[in-house]
């Protein structure tokens, strides 16, 4: 009873003085402060884990399209290796596969 009566008379010598309270406040303006240094910090470091990661997404990528037309190239080559040869072993043949389609060609041009 002898606190409330302390309270109440305005009296309080356990009631934290206006420097306490000021002391306090810039203590927690400090802490907000460094808070949002470790924030900003943390997000930076997920930015560049992101950046990374999307870098050797990129890698990856570049790297398989170089692959499929590396592999399209030499398909593509083996094709006409094979049409030459094709054409070497049967000349008449391909001169006469050759007026046809260039006859073909002709008809649906006209029209």
């Amino acid at each position: 009873m002898a606190t409330m009566s302390k309270i109440l008379s305005g009296k309080n010598t356990d009631a934290p003085s206006i420097e306490d309270l000021e002391d306090q406040i810039t203590e927690l303006r400090r802490e907000i402060a460094s808070l949002t240094k470790n924030i900003a910090a943390f997000g930076s470091s997920k930015v560049d884990d992101y950046k990374s990661s999307l870098d050797q997404l990129a890698s990856d990528a570049v790297s398989a399209s170089l692959n499929a037309f590396s592999t399209a190239k030499s398909e593509a080559l083996s094709l006409e290796e094979g049409f030459e040869d094709q054409v070497r072993a049967r000349p008449l043949q391909a001169i006469g596969i050759a007026v046809g389609v260039g006859f073909l060609a002709a008809l649906l041009t006209r029209r």
